[in-house]
């Protein structure tokens, strides 16, 4: 599910490129822990909280229209100061041989918490109404067929696996872009940081659409 291209992917391609490996890989923990969050939400979606959680993200009235409006607002900040951040060699080369050298810490360049980007990112994915109900209805299929069981444990770990496949899938990109960086030009990074602002605006467009669309606005008081 995280192979497909989208916010996360984007944030991850670009702090990898431009800060290290580090900074790629931290923003894919942090979108793999709200995964675990998201999986453990649809594995237990029977309790009466996760019940009155999916119908105030799913139903109609202004706090969910609120929440989505402020997803919208946060992928439109974030991909607008990607396609403004500029190129700076130097000191992304000084990062890069920091991080090769050690895999110490990667300066940020920017942000301060490449861990809360992912979440934050994450967060956003919960603004579509369908989101929470379809990953219940992945769950319920799974348990139908009897490749999970339904029981505590085995829920607990499907939701931690689900995490792990996550941060793995995004730690073997994050490497190949920084092994593979000697060879970008300067005008190729310039690009892969505007295609990484442009995906989370064109997500924050989409989400926009979707919203306008799905909101039932006669009922909203």
């Amino acid at each position: 599910l995280s192979i497909p291209p989208g916010p996360l992917s984007a944030a991850v391609t670009k702090h990898s490129v431009g800060h290290g490996f580090h900074a790629g890989f931290t923003i894919a923990l942090g979108g793999a822990a709200m995964d675990i969050v998201y999986v453990l939400i649809a594995a237990f979606a029977s309790s009466a909280l996760v019940v009155a959680l999916v119908s105030l993200l799913t139903g109609s009235g202004w706090p969910p229209l609120l929440f989505q409006v402020l997803c919208i607002f946060i992928l439109l900040v974030m991909g607008i100061r990607y396609i403004r951040q500029k190129h700076h060699p130097e000191v992304e080369e000084r990062i890069l041989k920091a991080e090769q050298a050690q895999e110490e810490k990667a300066r940020k360049l920017g942000y301060k918490s490449p861990f809360f980007i992912g979440v934050l990112i994450a967060v956003a994915n919960l603004a579509a109404p369908t989101f929470i109900p379809s990953m219940i209805s992945v769950v319920s299929y799974l348990q139908a067929n009897s490749w999970l069981s339904g029981n505590a444990g085995d829920n607990v770990a499907y939701a931690f696996g689900f995490g792990m496949g996550t941060t793995c899938w995004f730690a073997i990109v994050a490497r190949m872009l920084v092994k593979h960086r000697a060879k970008f030009s300067p005008n190729v990074l310039s690009t892969i940081y505007r295609f990484a602002g442009g995906t989370l605006i064109l997500c924050a467009c989409v989400l926009t659409y979707h919203v306008v669309m799905s909101t039932q606005w006669s009922m909203l008081r």
